[in-house]
Formats: C-alpha cells, sequence, structure tokens
C-alpha cells in the first residue's frame, strides 16, 4: 500500500493529552455516592478535546464505526488480555489524524470474550479506506503484542496477507452507519452489540424478534413513529460456496470451487434481496432460519412504504468466504458486530435485547463446531463453560453535533433481570452438553465444522473399510445373508408338510 495515510504531518505521535477521558468525568465535581457497586466494566471514553469541546460544531455527516477482532487469546480463546487492548488503543490514539482533522473525534475499546473491539465516530470528511487502514495496523500491533505475551493464535483473524484498501474480506468484522444530521436535537441512542464463539446468523434473533414481532416491541402497534409502518430488511447470502455448487461446480473438485468462490466474490459483491416487514413475515422467518441468510440492514419506511433511513447494520460476512494462502479453506465462525439506532423511529434498547431472553441456541461454540445457548455478557466478559458463545450489547449517548460518545450504558449488566436469563441459559447448556456430547444436533453439520481435517481424515480412513454385502435376510441359509431355500437350509425344509414341531 506504500506510506500510510494516517498520522500528524510531522510523523510525531499525539499526545494523550489531547483527550479528554471519561475515567476523569467526575475530577473537580462533588460526590454524589459514598460508595459504587460495579455492575459493568464501563468502556473509558477518549474523546479528542479541541473537537467535541468546540463552541460552533460544523453540521457534517458523522458515522459510528465499529471494529472487531481476535489478535491473541488469553487461556485458549477464553478474554483478551489487557495489555493486547492497550497496545491496540495506544496505536489509534496517537495515530489519530488524517490530513487536517482527528479520524475518530470520540471512541472506545473493548472487549467480548478474547475478541477486541474499537468503536467510535467519524467524519465523512476521511475515507473509509484510511480507517481501515489505521484499524488493521492497530490490529496488527495487538497481534504482535499477543505473540510476545504467548498468548493463543496471534493475528487469528487477520486472515488476509496484507492489507489491500478494505479490511471487508480481510478478517475482522466491522461496519459502520451514518448518523443523522439535523440541527435540532444533538442527541442520538446507538445500540452496539459484539458476539463471541457465533456466526452472524445469531443476529437475526436481534432484527426478526424486535423489529418484527410486537411480543418483542410494542412499538410496533402502539407508536406513533415511523415505528408503525414497519420495515425494510435486505438479507445476503452469505454461503458463497453453496452458490459456487449451485453454479454448476463440482463439491468435491477444490479447483472448481475456489476458482467459481473467487468470480462471485469480485468485487465485494452480495447477493442480497430486500423484503418487508411485517408483509414479508414468513418469507423472512423462513430465509433466516439457518446460517446461509442473514439480515444484515435495516431501514426505516416513509409514508410511501419505501426505504428510507438506516438504523440497523451488522458485519454479514463469512470467513470462510475469504480467499487465503490455502485457497478458501478457513472454516472458523464470525464474530459478528451490530450497529444500531434506539428510540424514536427505533425500538428501545429493551426492546432490541429481549429476543435473547429466550436463550436461543447459536452455532460456533467450543473449536467452532458445535450449538449452544448463548449467555448475553456484561460488556469486558471471558467465555467460560465450553468456551461457550456469548453476547454483549451496550447503548452510547452520542452527541451527533460535536461527534462525541458522552456516556455509556451497559445492557446486559449485573443485578438485572439478564442475571436469571444468564442462570437458565446455563443450566440449559450444562444439559444439553452433557445430554448430546459429540453427537448431533450437539456438534455442526460436518460442511459447517471449524475442524473438518481430523475429521476428513478419520471419515476417509474409515470409508475405505466399508464393504459392500447383501442385505441382512433370514430363512436362507442360516448365515443372515442368502435367498433362502438352499439345499442343508435346515430341518424345516426337509418337512413335506403338516405343523412344525411343536415346544412342550
Amino acid at each position: 500500500m506504500g506510506a500510510r495515510r494516517y498520522g500528524s504531518a510531522d510523523g510525531k505521535p499525539i499526545r494523550l493529552t489531547e483527550y479528554h477521558q471519561s475515567r476523569d468525568e467526575l475530577e473537580g465535581l462533588p460526590q454524589t455516592l459514598a460508595e459504587k457497586i460495579p455492575v459493568t466494566s464501563t468502556p473509558n471514553i477518549f474523546s479528542y478535546k479541541s473537537y467535541v469541546f468546540a463552541k460552533n460544531p460544523a453540521l457534517v455527516q458523522r458515522y459510528i464505526k465499529a471494529t472487531k477482532a481476535d489478535v491473541g487469546g488469553v487461556g485458549g480463546h477464553v478474554v483478551a488480555a489487557d495489555e493486547v487492548k492497550s497496545v491496540i488503543a495506544k496505536y489509534v490514539l496517537e495515530n489519530n489524524w488524517c490530513g487536517k482533522e482527528a479520524i475518530f473525534t470520540s471512541l472506545i475499546v473493548t472487549h467480548t470474550g478474547d475478541d477486541v473491539a474499537v468503536t467510535g465516530i467519524m467524519t465523512e470528511t476521511v475515507d473509509m479506506s484510511v480507517v481501515d487502514e489505521l484499524m488493521w495496523d492497530a490490529l496488527q500491533e495487538g497481534a504482535r503484542k499477543a505473540a510476545e505475551l504467548g498468548l493463543y493464535g496471534p493475528g487469528q483473524d487477520l486472515v488476509a496477507d496484507a492489507f489491500t484498501g478494505n479490511l471487508r474480506g480481510a478478517g475482522p468484522a466491522t461496519v459502520a452507519l451514518p448518523l443523522p444530521v439535523r440541527k435540532d436535537n444533538a442527541s442520538q441512542t446507538v445500540l452496539v452489540s459484539f458476539a463471541d464463539k457465533t456466526e452472524p446468523m445469531a443476529f437475526n434473533y436481534y432484527a426478526t424478534g424486535a423489529y418484527l414481532l410486537p411480543r418483542f416491541n410494542t412499538g410496533l402497534v402502539i407508536a406513533a413513529s415511523k415505528m408503525k409502518r414497519g420495515y425494510i430488511m435486505e438479507i445476503v447470502d452469505l454461503d458463497t460456496k453453496a452458490q459456487a455448487i449451485e453454479a454448476g461446480a463440482h463439491p468435491r473438485d477444490q479447483r472448481a470451487l475456489d476458482g467459481k468462490m473467487e468470480e462471485l466474490a469480485k468485487g465485494l459483491q452480495e447477493k442480497v434481496i430486500a423484503l418487508r416487514a411485517p408483509e414479508d413475515l414468513y418469507d423472512i422467518e423462513g430465509l433466516t432460519r439457518a446460517s446461509r441468510f442473514v439480515i444484515a440492514r435495516i431501514w426505516s419506511r416513509n409514508e410511501k412504504g419505501e426505504r428510507d433511513q438506516l438504523g440497523y447494520i451488522c458485519s454479514a460476512e463469512r470467513l470462510h468466504n475469504i480467499k487465503t494462502k490455502k485457497g478458501f479453506t478457513y472454516g472458523g465462525k464470525d464474530d459478528p458486530v451490530l450497529l444500531a439506532f434506539a428510540q424514536g423511529d427505533w425500538p428501545a434498547p429493551g426492546e432490541i435485547t429481549s429476543p435473547w431472553a429466550a436463550a436461543p441456541m447459536v452455532s460456533g461454540d467450543c473449536r467452532g463446531s458445535h450449538n449452544l445457548h448463548i449467555l448475553p455478557m456484561p460488556i469486558n466478559s471471558q467465555t467460560s463453560y465450553w468456551s461457550g458463545p456469548i453476547l454483549s450489547a451496550i447503548t452510547l449517548s452520542c452527541n451527533i453535533h460535536s461527534g462525541r460518545i458522552g456516556a455509556i450504558s451497559d445492557q446486559f449488566a449485573l443485578g438485572t433481570p439478564w442475571d436469571e436469563v444468564r442462570r437458565r441459559a446455563s443450566e440449559l447448556a450444562i444439559q444439553f452438553r452433557l445430554a448430546h456430547g459429540i453427537k448431533q444436533p450437539a456438534t455442526l453439520h460436518e460442511d459447517e465444522l471449524e475442524y473438518q481435517e481430523g475429521w476428513k481424515e478419520r471419515r476417509n480412513r474409515l470409508e475405505r473399510q466399508f464393504e459392500l454385502k447383501p442385505p441382512l435376510t433370514f430363512g436362507g441359509n442360516g448365515n443372515g445373508h442368502g435367498a433362502g431355500g438352499g439345499k442343508g437350509s435346515g430341518k424345516a425344509s426337509a418337512r413335506k408338510g403338516g405343523r412344525p414341531e411343536e415346544i412342550d
């Protein structure tokens, strides 16, 4: 890519004193609490002072962008190391500049399980490819620190050989959502959700629940906003391997599969369909019941029923669609990220998260090869039992005029009804694992197994030991494989008639 396109003009790192940090928000103010009981590990917000405290901020198009990747985990794939997170944060903060302005006016660095995420607000004047380049290099720094610490799988999700101008197709999960541009009201609530040890399909529970069914979102029926008109959902077909087979490539011809998948992936194009909620409820539910189809984007509808504002976007991408030096062979799960507006024309945070109270099962889990009940956990939590899939969700109060993340609420905090959901989901998960072990449905279909090579070797070895034989029958020569009636076929065959001998 040549010289990097970000960083200060003089090449010197930006000093951390240029940032306001939310951990210091009460400095100089009276303390209203004698003691604070921690219920979540609230992220520290870094805000570029000269921008977020400007007296007359520019009314410009801003975006919120979230990028997440596994660059190395502690204790296997359990949790991200604090030092790795800090190295990534330091790199972003010290290089947070492009041309004559800051890239991120406000940002946070978090983890969910062993995935590290950077979420921040930027303007449209900064090219998105520059931001992606900064994120790629920051994650590479994190991977180097992970290797130094001896963490498991350093750089695991950095699948591409090198940055090629876009993070899409490179491994990390990344999405950006345009913030509204308006003069009257600077406040915008944004829900950010991260999942670990699962795939983008898991987020279908958000979309088909809170945006489609009144039992999860009463606003669909009683609200006076645009919500009452329903939404338009864009559903993406994520399985380019299945598409390649449907296009004529033989499933066992790897070269043909790779060629067709590469053809389908040119230009980062998607195979997408737009359906209307609630009119197309059955079609939406039918398509999104399995891993292949994911609701990637949701739009509000205007008075004519046409798409209006984008208010929901998730990282609808499969890692096994990314070409590596070995071809399209990466089989891991995809640990997605979601950005969504809340309140007003959109569901409330409690409505968006409510589908998870049912403790559904998702695929991924240990070795990326199992189904298990997902645990809604506070932000900056680790995985635990069976490396079970976890989900975090936070809401950001954003000032769209200054580009500042003002405050954060953890939607799955401790001391809430989600404690009961976690307990019930844990009981279900333990029972399910003990009941099924390696057998399906606890394990995924072999096409979805992350660790396929060991299974393929075992199956191929056993395949060579199978024999072709006639079906098992009785009444013939007594060995279970005869057609019956031959010479010496037993005492009964010599009998000319009458009843068989009776047992006294």
